[in-house]
Protein backbone atom coordinates (compact mmCIF):
# COMPACT_ATOMS: atom_id res chain seq x y z
CA UNK A 1 0.00 0.00 0.00
CA UNK A 2 1.26 3.38 -0.50
CA UNK A 3 0.56 6.49 1.45
CA UNK A 4 0.40 10.01 -0.04
CA UNK A 5 0.09 13.28 2.12
CA UNK A 6 -0.57 15.67 0.13
CA UNK A 7 -0.47 19.89 1.92
CA UNK A 8 -1.16 23.04 -0.02
CA UNK A 9 -4.29 25.91 0.07
CA UNK A 10 -6.74 25.71 -2.50
CA UNK A 11 -9.85 27.65 -3.06
CA UNK A 12 -12.95 26.61 -1.64
CA UNK A 13 -14.33 25.56 -4.84
CA UNK A 14 -11.22 23.43 -5.85
CA UNK A 15 -10.99 21.66 -2.06
CA UNK A 16 -15.04 21.39 -2.50
CA UNK A 17 -14.54 19.43 -5.35
CA UNK A 18 -11.35 17.12 -4.37
CA UNK A 19 -13.09 16.09 -2.17
CA UNK A 20 -16.05 15.07 -3.95
CA UNK A 21 -13.73 12.55 -6.15
CA UNK A 22 -11.35 11.28 -2.48
CA UNK A 23 -14.58 10.36 -1.11
CA UNK A 24 -16.68 8.72 -3.76
CA UNK A 25 -13.52 6.88 -5.38
CA UNK A 26 -11.23 5.85 -2.20
CA UNK A 27 -12.31 2.54 -2.49
CA UNK A 28 -10.81 0.24 0.89
CA UNK A 29 -8.36 3.20 1.16
CA UNK A 30 -8.91 5.91 3.95
CA UNK A 31 -8.52 9.86 3.01
CA UNK A 32 -8.77 13.05 5.86
CA UNK A 33 -8.81 16.28 4.80
CA UNK A 34 -8.76 19.14 7.08
CA UNK A 35 -9.67 22.19 6.29
CA UNK A 36 -9.91 25.83 8.40
CA UNK A 37 -12.79 26.64 10.42
CA UNK A 38 -14.46 29.28 12.23
CA UNK A 39 -14.18 26.90 15.64
CA UNK A 40 -11.11 27.43 18.78
CA UNK A 41 -8.86 25.13 16.87
CA UNK A 42 -9.70 26.44 13.89
CA UNK A 43 -9.77 23.63 11.54
CA UNK A 44 -12.36 20.74 10.96
CA UNK A 45 -11.84 17.38 9.89
CA UNK A 46 -13.64 15.10 7.32
CA UNK A 47 -12.76 11.58 6.69
CA UNK A 48 -13.50 8.93 4.50
CA UNK A 49 -12.99 5.16 3.78
CA UNK A 50 -13.48 1.99 4.72
CA UNK A 51 -10.98 1.75 7.75
CA UNK A 52 -10.97 5.01 8.76
CA UNK A 53 -10.17 7.63 11.60
CA UNK A 54 -13.14 9.92 12.83
CA UNK A 55 -13.21 12.85 14.45
CA UNK A 56 -15.08 12.90 17.94
CA UNK A 57 -15.87 15.91 19.83
CA UNK A 58 -14.41 16.26 23.09
CA UNK A 59 -16.34 19.10 24.66
CA UNK A 60 -14.99 21.38 22.38
CA UNK A 61 -11.59 19.59 21.24
CA UNK A 62 -11.32 17.74 18.05
CA UNK A 63 -10.27 13.85 18.60
CA UNK A 64 -9.14 10.91 16.12
CA UNK A 65 -10.73 7.39 17.48
CA UNK A 66 -10.08 4.74 15.31
CA UNK A 67 -13.21 1.97 15.11
CA UNK A 68 -12.42 -1.10 17.14
CA UNK A 69 -12.49 -4.45 14.70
Amino acid sequence: MLAGVFVGNPSRRIRDRLWELLATRIGDGQVILVTPAANEQGWSVLTAGRDRWRPIDFDGLILSARNRH
